[in-house]
């Protein structure tokens, strides 16, 4: 049976001041290991988020307006990877893009990393294949937890 594994960090755990590195050790293996089979991101960003915009204009294929939202769509080329493995970071320590939706070749959102990095979704994975993400996530201040009911 198919599920998803959420996983959220709990702001009131982490330390005042905490740096992006502290506050998502997740981060460099997600990019590292578990977007490795996706092909594309999907970024939403708050359209008075300017400087974030800009930046990903830079490398997006399909860049749109939604109401209050902007949505980009870029390719994970070696380069994108290195750049959202490296420069995802804001002046303030925090992820900097509120949504990005991570697909496949098929074109099916595997991995969601929402509200700027709080909460990460692992679609359509199996009880097996979420206990290695749980293993991975898991630090004092997130919580991992399976649910054997995919919804995407």
């Amino acid at each position: 049976m198919l599920g998803y594994v959420k996983i959220t960090v709990d702001p009131e755990k982490l330390k005042v001041g905490a740096s992006f590195e502290e506050t998502y050790l997740f981060w460099q293996i997600l990019c590292d290991v578990f977007v490795k089979e996706c092909v594309e991101v999907e970024i939403q960003s708050w359209q008075e988020e300017n400087g974030v915009i800009e930046e990903l204009e830079k490398i997006s294929d399909v860049s749109k307006d939604e109401g209050l939202i902007k949505i980009q769509r870029i390719p994970l080329t070696d380069a994108n990877r290195a750049f959202f493995n490296n420069h995802a970071a804001n002046k303030e320590g925090k992820l900097k893009w509120f949504s990005m939706r991570f697909y496949d070749e098929n074109g099916k959102g595997r991995i969601e990393v929402r509200d700027y990095g709080f909460e990460v979704r692992f679609n359509k994975v199996t009880g097996a294949q979420s206990e290695e993400v749980i293993q991975q996530f898991s630090n004092p201040h997130t919580e991992a937890v399976f649910y054997d009911d995919d919804v995407e």
